[in-house]
């Protein structure tokens, strides 16, 4: 028996792993354009009603706030901006003197509704709002609603793609998941109507939410064991770029169509990785076969201009990561849960975490569209955050302990978040400033819930908790695009100060989450059970299974 580890050692680090590095990189980077494409489909634009009395009959004379605004229509009080679909009604007799309205023109006491489709908008781009008719404040919850379905297609995707690639491998799952989801945006882009929009929206939302996860899957085997964290935060450093360009895009086109199709057309390339790349080996040796493993085995010696190790002849190859015992099926896992109650009551506090990091991750990328200033440059600046974030995770986790890193993390964050209600819409670069603090913080949070989930959990049910965990947190995800309509309700603070209380109150929990740093990964549940108590820290570097 030969370890498929041992073996990548020996045949070293070189081309063949850097290319990969590319390649893989490039499919993580497509990875996280359909979750964010939506904040721009579906964005709520700036308009109001026209004034028929004052407005210019030439529509391209039109601007959205001109001088006489404040006689002819209301205003908000929060956000200083006209109300989108209330005008104060005309009185009788002439408006305009010279090229101004008179400010008794309009009886201050009484609105009118404009929905007959007349509006000026601040900027002349074009979204599903736009285009189907989902104007006024009452139709906003059907843009949020976009977000939802969106974050509910990856609730349901998530474990779907895991159990297609289980059985028909990670490569395929990986370019099935990237053609099919690009080909669906595409069609999407041809949409008639709203129901259309979002049939399309969860359908291609199901089917990318499976890219991600096997791409790191793919992309982890790669590289040496001592080496896989530095390389991961390198690879996780290609998810923001995606939806910067996707931003980048959407600034220059500002219409929802041509973003979906220039945006998911270079998806439909990533049909030559099934040459480009090649079969997990873990996958091909549970699959029983050997020698695509030897196969790809050589193929990495070759282009690393390394020699193979001679191996016995009908050799078989194990990997250091085997596969669990056959009785740790799901129900089993199940009831080990139900009956352990410091595992049920871990789990339970650990999903409410992954809820709350999720809430305030996404929240905040949404709301970074209406932020003041250029949407466009203020979301891909949370976007590029998330950059450092991943360079600073490492940092962070080595200095600190888990729980306490991801406190101050949580901490961090929503003090941010409450911070940024008490600034003065005056100081723009501040608000801004605090906001990416806020999204900074709460990305490193995401990067150490998944080592702290990883490590509180026993091998058995290591897997399954993550994977349970990590479905919960989507609920946190499907709420964060309703969050936004918190402004139109309860005012322009509530948003962020629900941020900032759900982070607060994930600290708190966190807190009573066991310690793991630098402690033997747990092999039963007697053992995960003891973590944080009366267990003495073991290396985990000499220790791990």
């Amino acid at each position: 028996m030969v370890d498929i580890d041992n073996v990548l050692v020996s045949l070293g680090m070189g081309r063949y792993q850097f290319v990969g590095c590319i390649l893989f990189g490039l499919m993580i980077m497509y990875s996280n354009v359909s979750p964010v494409t939506y904040v721009f489909t579906a964005s709520d634009l700036k308009y109001r009603c026209e004034i028929p009395e004052c407005d210019s009959p030439n529509p391209e004379g039109r601007t959205y706030e001109p001088e006489w605004l404040r006689f002819a229509a209301p205003y908000r009080n929060d956000t200083n901006q006209p109300r989108k679909c209330l005008r104060y009604a005309a009185l009788s007799g002439p408006l305009v003197n010279g090229t101004q309205c008179l400010s008794d023109g309009f009886n201050y006491s009484s609105t009118e509704v404009c929905r007959d489709g007349n509006w000026v908008f601040e900027d002349l781009e074009n979204t599903i709002g736009k285009e189907f008719g989902l104007m006024c404040e009452d139709n906003k919850w059907k843009l949020s609603m976009v977000g939802t379905v969106n974050n509910f297609g990856q609730f349901i995707g998530i474990p779907v793609s895991g159990i297609v690639a289980d059985r028909y491998g990670r490569k395929f799952t990986m370019v099935f998941c990237a053609a099919i989801s690009a080909t669906l945006c595409i069609i999407q882009s041809f949409s008639t109507s709203y129901l259309m929009f979002m049939i399309f929206e969860l359908l291609s939302s199901i089917v990318s939410s499976g890219i991600y996860t096997v791409t790191f899957i793919l992309a982890m085997e790669l590289f040496l064991p001592h080496q896989r964290v530095l390389y991961y935060s390198i690879l996780e450093c290609f998810l923001p770029v995606g939806s910067i360009l996707t931003a980048y895009i959407a600034s220059i086109v500002q219409d929802w169509r041509l973003l979906l199709r220039i945006v998911n057309i270079p998806g439909l390339l990533f049909l030559s990785y099934f040459w480009l790349t090649e079969e997990s080996m873990r996958w091909l040796e549970s699959q029983g076969k050997h020698d695509k493993v030897i196969h790809t085995l050589k193929k990495i010696a070759t282009a690393n201009k390394k020699p193979f190790p001679d191996l016995p002849t009908n050799t078989q190859v194990k990997s250091s990561e085997s596969l669990e015992d056959n009785d740790a099926n799901f129900s089993g896992i199940i009831k080990d849960i139900i009956r352990s109650s410091t595992i049920f009551w871990r789990m339970i506090r650990c999903s409410y975490v992954w809820i709350a990091v999720t809430l305030v991750y996404y929240g905040l990328t949404i709301s970074s569209t209406d932020i003041a200033g250029d949407k466009y440059l203020n979301f891909s600046l949370v976007l590029f955050v998330e950059i450092p974030a991943c360079l600073l995770n490492w940092l962070i986790m080595e200095g600190m302990s888990r729980k306490m890193s991801l406190c101050c993390m949580f901490v961090f964050s929503g003090v941010t978040c409450v911070t940024y209600n008490l600034m003065p819409s005056e100081f723009y670069l501040i608000k801004l400033s605090l906001f990416l603090v806020s999204k900074l913080a709460i990305s490193i949070a995401f990067c150490i819930i998944y080592m702290l989930t990883a490590e509180i959990f026993p091998t058995r049910m290591r897997a399954t908790m993550m994977s349970m965990c990590s479905m919960l947190g989507r609920i946190g995800s499907m709420l964060s695009p309703q969050a936004t309509l918190l402004t139109e309700y309860f005012g322009v603070y509530a948003t962020m100060l629900v941020f900032g209380m759900t982070a607060l109150a994930a600290a708190a929990i966190t807190m009573t989450l066991p310690e793991s740093k630098n402690i033997k990964l747990p092999d039963t549940i007697d053992e995960a059970k003891g973590i944080g108590s009366d267990v003495k820290p073991k290396n985990i570097g000499q220790n791990s299974p």
